[in-house]
């Protein structure tokens, strides 16, 4: 070899040495200096976590009845969209399932690069539909998930409320979110050479995984009955919507709360949002003539008044300022007792009552009986009406209050009203938990005063202007109320009217409180021909029912009693 040759020997031994030495610093390098970083890449990409929710807590009405339960429901996810082969007609399948824009899919196919949900808790009468999808498309596989199903349909919708992918939207689903949540299973994502897997983790430690019922009060035989006869009374009479309570009057439990229109909570996205709310508590109205059994309390109960102390209607109107106060029925005589101001719903011997007993006194049992704050259910979305304090009061306001103008309650603060009197002078506690404890009832007024407006109200059905409630054989309380929409009329000119029957039965024993509220009927506008009537049918059909004892069994409801 000449001196040429071995001098390109030399310098490609160099060259490979340095090469070589570069390398060795490279790896040196990577293995210490940044082997951390690159380790914890290469498990990020051969690994992922992903939670599922465990099944929730299932809902029985007091017989044990399903509610709402839990059930095995589809869904659609791939480990690697941009291995599908044809993403664009993948994302239009989907869409056509789950109601997603198939647009949006699509995007997801062709960006993301890891596990990747489709389509979650897909119908479970879809499930044929979403194996069809994954076998036609490599790549896709279907997960069980436990999805929230309703039997009854759109029964106690209102009440129950529905779910979303992300927890309750509205109703018990949402107030009890966090206590109806079964808590979540982590699954671990396995990537290798061979295959990609999940992987069952354990629970979460820190999840407390729900009891799996919990019994509410409600009767679904009475709740169905209450949503039959209400959606019938809104529709004949064209009304805007109702509400329907049923209370058991000992317990306070709420066997029945049916609002109309109302939605099915297996499909909530098909109607208009207002739909779901449970109007028993969200909304709030004017009471009306229902008003006056508080007026009436006030005044037997302060010893301003004695039943038959009599108070002078005259023709019917009462000049307060510029206002003329008037009763829908001229009067059948120029004077009525206590009795027949109530019997015959006298708004101007009702005001003439209230302004005989003034501001503070009518005030003061207005918030005794429950008015102008939430109630003790304090349900999701719950609203306390609205009654003002006396500082805040025209001249006006004090006689208008007596008969129920110039405050909003809802019905169910209406129907705890009532249920003061019935229960003999107690303030009975609101309740949908069967099990949950039941506090002491506190009196409100005195026991002869229950029991004199006892009276009273017993006579509006008999002779006055509740005598559609009437029900057979049986001694029956309540008041009408007729309150006119002030300030607000139809479309068509006309004057807008909430028709009102609260009451309870048997009288002589009272055992449910029954309110129906009407808003806006066309036609008939007054609660003794609008609401009365259903009160009947409604207060007949569940003392028959309640006449036997409670579904057998018992329930762990520990952990939703600590927040009633």
């Amino acid at each position: 070899m000449n001196g040429m040759g071995r001098a390109r020997l030399k310098i490609f031994c160099f060259g490979v040495a340095a090469v070589a030495a570069i390398i060795s610093v490279r790896l040196v390098y990577l293995q210490i200096f940044e082997g951390t970083r690159y380790s914890d890449l290469a498990q990020d990409q051969a690994q992922e976590r992903i939670e599922v929710d465990l099944p929730r807590a299932t809902l029985l009405d007091r017989n044990g009845s399903p509610l709402a339960a839990s059930i095995p429901c589809p869904s659609l996810y791939t480990f690697d969209p941009q291995k599908i082969k044809d993403p664009a007609a993948l994302a239009r399948a989907v869409s056509l399932l789950s109601g997603r824009n198939w647009k949006d899919i699509y995007r997801v196919l062709k960006t993301r690069k890891r596990f990747t949900w489709l389509a979650r808790k897909l119908p479970f009468q879809d499930n044929d539909r979403v194996h069809k999808i994954s076998n036609r498309f490599g790549g896709v596989q279907v997960m069980e998930e436990p999805g929230r199903y309703y039997p009854n349909g759109s029964i106690a919708a209102n009440l129950i409320g529905c779910m979303g992918m992300d927890g309750g939207l509205s109703g018990l689903e949402h107030q009890w979110d966090k206590q109806l949540q079964g808590g979540k299973r982590h699954y671990l994502i396995m990537r290798d050479a061979v295959a990609t897997r999940l992987i069952p983790m354990d629970v979460v430690s820190d999840v407390d995984p729900a009891p799996r019922t919990v019994r509410l009060t409600i009767d679904l035989p009475i709740q169905s009955r209450c949503e039959e006869i209400l959606d019938k009374t809104v529709n004949d009479l064209r009304a805007k919507d109702g509400v329907v309570i049923v209370m058991n009057v000992h317990t306070g439990g709420i066997l029945a709360m049916a609002v109309s229109p109302t939605f099915n909570p297996n499909d909530p996205g098909r109607y208009p949002a207002a739909w779901w709310r449970n109007r028993a508590v969200t909304d709030s109205y004017e009471p009306g003539s229902t008003m006056k059994i508080v007026t009436l309390a006030a005044a037997l109960d302060s010893g301003r008044f004695q039943p038959y102390d009599t108070v002078d209607v005259g023709n019917g109107t009462l000049t307060v300022g510029a206002k003329i106060i008037h009763d829908d029925e001229p009067p059948v005589k120029p004077v009525y007792t206590l009795q027949e101001v109530l019997a015959h719903s006298s708004n101007v011997g009702a005001a003439k009552i209230g302004m005989a007993l003034g501001d503070d006194t009518m005030y003061h049992y207005m918030r005794l009986f429950g008015f102008g704050h939430v109630t003790p259910l304090d349900m999701s979305g719950e609203v306390a009406g609205l009654l003002r304090p006396p500082k805040d009061w025209s001249r006006l306001s004090l006689p208008s209050l007596s008969f129920g103008q110039e405050l909003r309650t809802t019905p169910l603060q209406l129907a705890l009203a009532y249920a003061v009197v019935a229960s003999g002078g107690l303030k009975v506690v609101p309740r949908l938990l069967l099990n949950a404890p039941q506090p002491p009832f506190e009196r409100v007024i005195k026991a002869s005063t229950a029991r004199t407006l006892n009276h009273m109200l017993q006579a509006v059905v008999t002779g006055g202007t509740g005598q559609a409630a009437a029900i057979p054989g049986l001694n029956v309380a309540g008041k009408t109320g007729t309150a006119q929409k002030l300030g607000i009329k139809s479309p068509d000119g006309r004057r807008l009217y909430i028709a009102y029957f609260v009451g309870f039965a048997p009288a002589d024993d009272p055992r449910l409180v029954v309110l129906v509220m009407i808003d806006e009927p066309v036609g008939r506008i007054y609660g003794g021909s609008v609401s009365a009537p259903a009160f009947s049918r409604i207060m007949d059909f569940a003392l028959k029912r309640t006449a036997y004892p409670d579904g057998p069994g018992s329930v762990d409801l520990a952990y939703l009693e600590k927040k009633q």
